[in-house]
């Protein structure tokens, strides 16, 4: 009986976090000050969608569901900063429809 050589499991954990991190999308502008702001504010619970893959008029209802959701769990909205740049940002790279 033929026996397959190991793997090390180290080899292996590295290929699931390269596949994980490959799986974020490529942000436009990716240290705009808006970009950051959906990296780790929102992307701290969610996945972080492209800008491109909604239109700005739906990123509007998108951020304004999500300030509803905020409220409805007790938890800080994002400072008025955060807000403008992330619309601006959304606004400029969003998608034509």
């Amino acid at each position: 009986m033929s026996r397959r050589p190991l793997v090390p499991c180290g080899l292996i954990a590295l290929l699931v976090v390269t596949i994980a991190a490959g799986c974020e999308p490529a942000l436009p502008d990716p240290d705009s000050r808006g970009a950051t702001v959906l990296r780790e504010r929102c992307g701290g619970c969610h996945r972080v969608y492209a800008p491109g893959t909604m239109t700005a008029e739906m990123w509007a209802v998108q951020v304004e569901k999500m300030r509803d959701q905020f409220a409805r769990r007790g938890l800080p909205w994002l400072t008025t900063e955060e807000e403008a740049s992330l619309r601006a940002y959304l606004t400029a790279h969003a998608g034509s429809g």
